[in-house]
């Protein structure tokens, strides 16, 4: 043992009683002497015989796993279902009593400001008769509806803005405008197809908004204000309001269905007659 190990046979001896631990090196060549393993050289402990393939047994583990997992995927997709189905209820619950109890809301026919932006982000176009720019650019500021109109813009939503008065007095507001818009990312290439404007030395006796609104949109989006409004939107999708635009006040009035073609003609009619600025 001794000359196998190249150590003397008063270490071995060491060995045997305890007095001294054989170095790692020393118990590979021990290992490799009785030609057996380090864990069994050490622990005691024989390897283990290597498990037979048992091709069948893997194959029911995994179909076993499979229906597992897969059981488990469905109570998941029920849960889920069950869940939303609740909150869709709740949601229509909510919905229907905001609209029934009138101190939710404002008169009949009345628009209220946050009201008119949330119709407006649901548009395919924009129609806007005025003689003041308070909602939209507000002493050289962002009005209002600002962010709304940069939203319309940039998804390519065209508005006209029909202006009255004398169009050297709205030269500036203009300008500021359309500066607004493009710090704001609207590329200029759309502002200038999507953004027109157009004075009339008339008087006009209050702004008009004409939303031609996007309506499978306007029910996703805006379902609330779809049920308060729908009774006053035309089949094409068409609705308006008269905006008010005072410090003292703010939001504005529906156009009842009986006046809205009406409206529509004047638009067209002063659109014409008008000059581009």
């Amino acid at each position: 043992m001794a000359r196998a190990l190249a150590v003397n046979e008063a270490t071995i001896s060491h060995y045997l009683n305890g007095r001294i631990r054989p170095s790692f090196e020393t118990l590979v060549r021990i290992a490799d002497h009785f030609n057996v393993t380090l864990d069994y050289l050490v622990f005691g402990e024989r390897p283990r015989a290597q498990a037979e393939d048992d091709p069948a047994g893997v194959r029911a583990q995994i179909r076993r796993a499979v229906v597992e997992a897969s059981d488990a995927s469905g109570r998941h997709l029920d849960m889920v279902t069950r869940i939303s189905r609740r909150l869709q209820a709740k949601i229509d619950e909510t919905a229907r009593a905001l609209i029934e109890h009138g101190e939710n809301q404002g008169p009949v026919g009345f628009v209220t400001d946050a009201e008119a932006i949330g119709m407006e982000a649901c548009v395919r176009r924009m129609r806007i008769m005025t003689r003041l720019f308070q909602s939209d650019v507000n002493d050289g500021e962002p009005g209002a509806f600002m962010d709304v109109v940069i939203h319309n813009l940039k998804l390519g939503r065209p508005y006209q803005y029909l202006l009255y008065g004398e169009g050297d007095s709205w030269r500036p507001s203009v300008e500021k405008f359309r500066e607004l818009v493009t710090q704001s990312g609207v590329p200029v290439e759309l502002s200038r197809e999507n953004l027109q404007f157009r004075w009339l030395s008339q008087e006009l006796v209050s702004s008009v908004c004409i939303l031609d609104l996007d309506l499978p949109l306007i029910n996703r989006q805006e379902p609330i204000l779809w049920e308060r409004h729908q009774d006053n939107i035309s089949p094409e999708g068409i609705w308006a309001y008269l905006s008010i635009e005072r410090p003292d006040a703010q939001g504005g009035v529906t156009i009842e269905p009986v006046y809205l073609l009406s409206t529509l003609r004047q638009f067209s009619r002063d659109w014409a007659a008008a000059k581009p600025i």
